[in-house]
């Protein structure tokens, strides 16, 4: 979990709230497969700075001064455009991507208890990671999510003296960064909800990459269509892709919510591969640098490369997790070749230190007569199985 006392979300939503997905809602637009909730975070310091950047791009780009994802609908050079400024104002995104079509239970047919379904999810995933946390949202009518959300956050985190976090709603303001979660709503929506569905949806997920803080899919399973393989040209085995991102997801469910500051750093290098995994490309290796910088940001501070080593990447492989390594950095394993690049990696490192231990013991024994063996106890028996 992630402590942030001076940190503020501005929440918005996207999507409608019906499951039946032949049918038109009532106001006459499609039924969307997919509900989001995106949230910008920023240090409260900054909320002014990024509130007046996002204006000036309001002003530039929309006649009323409005940023708003349904002005710009399907122009998506114009959406690319508008998205690079926005992005450049100083916040981290969280989203929430929820799959309706996977929600089969008979009673989430009804809006109420679908509401209170995804209340829970939101709150859930916002809570597991950021227990000090003001919230801003407005809702857009009276059974609207947010309006139930609000009431959600304020039932269930009321600070007494046994809990000192605080986690709830506070007074709208910063309305262009509210604008700026609506846009990045509606712009993730091109690249899930298969109404939207476009194939610039790459380039919208390369954009957010940078920006993004986490993202959080229900149910989180693995959808191999969201990257484009070539399965013949880079030999990719989709039994392998697949349980690399099962043994992945499985360590996520395992440790989510333990406070440790290493199995939170583990996470977020995990979820960081998966992402890229799962978003960016199956095939591209994420390296050292860019991994350590995602674990800065969420942690709020520097980690060495060795601790990077020793303390995340160690102890996932060690707990089962498939991770191939090269020169040029890391990845979840999708091809019999990811898997050589981690031996052939690997073997580099070993081998010269097994030659080097080979010498060293040799040199020993010469000189001692065969009378000292430094590799004779127990605790060496694997080397020296090796060796022998």
């Amino acid at each position: 979990m992630i402590t942030m006392p001076e940190q503020i979300a501005f929440l918005e939503e996207w999507g409608t709230y019906g499951l039946e997905f032949l049918k038109k809602e009532n106001n006459g637009e499609d039924t969307s497969t997919h509900f989001i909730v995106t949230a910008l975070l920023l240090a409260k310091r900054d909320v002014e700075y990024a509130n007046n950047t996002l204006e000036a791009i309001a002003k530039k780009h929309f006649d009323d001064g409005v940023i708003s994802s349904a002005t710009v609908d399907n122009d998506h050079e114009r959406r690319k455009q508008i998205l690079n400024e926005v992005l450049s104002a100083p916040f981290r995104i969280f989203a929430l991507v929820v799959d309706k079509r996977q929600l089969i239970g008979e009673g989430l047919r009804y809006k109420g208890s679908l509401h209170k379904f995804l209340h829970g999810l939101a709150d859930r995933e916002l809570y597991g990671l950021f227990n000090n946390l003001e919230l801003v949202g407005k809702p857009k009518s009276a059974d609207s999510f947010m309006e139930g959300f609000i009431k959600y956050t304020h039932q269930n985190h009321i600070p007494n003296l046994f809990n000192e976090s605080t986690f709830g709603f506070v007074k709208p303001h910063g309305d262009f960064i509210l604008q700026a979660s609506d846009f990045i709503a509606g712009t993730m929506a091109r690249c899930y909800d298969e109404n939207l569905l476009t194939d610039q949806r790459q380039d919208f997920v390369e954009l957010i990459q940078p920006s993004l803080l986490t993202m959080k899919f229900w149910p989180d399973v693995f959808a191999p269509y969201l990257v484009k393989v070539n399965t013949k040209e880079l030999r990719y085995n989709e039994e392998l892709a697949n349980l690399s991102v099962k043994l992945a997801n499985d360590f996520i469910n395992r440790k989510s919510g333990i406070q440790a500051p290493h199995i939170a750093d583990q996470l977020a290098c995990l979820g960081f591969l998966l992402f890229h995994f799962r978003h960016i490309s199956p095939t591209r290796y994420i390296s050292s640098f860019e991994i350590i910088e995602h674990i800065r940001v969420r942690r709020g501070k520097s980690v060495s490369l060795h601790y990077f080593q020793t303390k995340v990447i160690a102890p996932l492989r060690d707990a089962g997790v498939l991770i191939a390594s090269s020169s040029r950095g890391y990845k979840l394993p999708a091809s019999e070749g990811d898997l050589y690049d981690f031996i052939n990696h690997s073997n580099t490192i070993v081998e010269p230190m097994l030659s080097r231990i080979k010498k060293f013991r040799d040199q020993i024994s010469h000189a001692t007569k065969g009378k000292l063996d430094v590799l004779d106890r127990d605790e060496y028996a694997v080397i020296r199985k090796i060796l022998d």
